[in-house]
């Protein structure tokens, strides 16, 4: 089942992300009426909903793309394939959130590219450099997705796991952290930026949805069995790899579960009122494609796959 998400021709990648994405599009701006979304990209910018469409369909797919050649790149995998990104795209798509998941992309796409600078690290050598640039890039993820926030001590726990204490590495977050700071901070305050980025933070704690219970219900299940089968796949390929494949499973780990932290959080203490896991889509996945690849039982990633679009379908329009 999904033989193809194991193959590495580009040709089923860009014959399904140009099937998808549009697809996914389609189905929200026909789905919803304008008086029941809220746009928070509209306090920062006026633009047309045409546009901020297209800009969601450019940010998901270069993430996507982006995502894959990362992790193509690394040993994680033996052979380069595209699984990673196509099933990125599934999951931004089946959320259904096009209105709200416009920020949250562009903050996946620099969560994306701090990824790319943790896959640099090695033991052996000095990486001052790749975590500076890797705390920008989550930084700036922060500007448009605020509770990336939640994700920031994987700068450490990345540290922690691969290389041997050196304290000045351990400093380059917070070096990091003052030099965005004197930059963007005095000029939000002075084009009214900040007053806008609080706003948008606090837009999300607002939304509502009528099907509360029943999506939560939803986000549990599909986390909970998406994790059953990537961890699963993830303990059989640690025990037999070697070094360097471990270190690029810590970082991936950290990050999933820094991304339920960030999902629990929201809900717990700052009352979100629906399911937002965008950036637990990146880890999620890593893992899901490294089960396609490594699992014996990869038919246990399509008939998952499968589940969760009969009851998105069931939720959608039976419910």
């Amino acid at each position: 089942m999904l033989k193809f998400l194991r193959s590495n021709s580009p040709v089923y990648y860009f014959v399904l992300s140009g099937t998808l994405i549009p697809l996914f599009i389609f189905n929200h701006y026909y789905s919803n009426t304008e008086s029941e979304l809220i746009w928070p990209i509209l306090n920062l910018i006026k633009a047309n909903k045409i546009t901020l469409y297209l800009v969601y369909a450019i940010v998901i797919f270069i993430t996507s793309l982006r995502l894959n050649l990362i992790v193509n790149k690394s040993v994680f995998f033996e052979k380069s394939n595209y699984s990673s990104g196509i099933l990125y795209l599934f999951f931004m798509g089946l959320s259904g959130m096009v209105h709200l998941a416009i920020l949250p992309a562009i903050g996946n796409l620099f969560v994306v590219f701090s990824l790319e600078n943790f896959f640099k690290i090695f033991r052996n050598k000095p990486c001052k450099i790749e975590i500076f640039n890797a705390s920008c890039f989550l930084i700036l993820s922060c500007f448009f997705y605020a509770y990336n926030i939640f994700l920031f001590p994987i700068l450490w726990l990345v540290l922690y796991f691969i290389r041997p204490f050196q304290w000045r590495e351990y400093v380059m977050p917070i070096i990091a952290l003052i030099f965005i700071s004197v930059y963007l901070l005095p000029f939000g305050y002075f084009n009214n930026y900040l007053n806008n980025w609080s706003t948008i933070w606090w837009n999300y704690s607002k939304i509502n949805n009528l099907n509360n219970f029943i999506e939560w219900g939803f986000l549990l299940f599909s986390i909970c069995l998406g994790l059953l089968i990537g961890l699963s796949t993830l303990i059989f390929t640690f025990i037999k790899s070697n070094n360097r494949y471990k270190k690029i499973a810590w970082v991936i780990l950290s990050l999933f579960f820094l991304c339920l932290i960030q999902l629990i959080l929201s809900k717990l203490y700052l009352n979100i009122q629906y399911p937002l896991l965008f950036t637990l889509l990146l880890p999620l996945s890593i893992l899901l494609a490294n089960s396609i690849i490594n699992s014996k039982y990869s038919w246990l990633v399509g008939s998952y796959l499968v589940i969760l679009v009969i009851v998105k379908l069931i939720i959608s329009f039976v419910l």
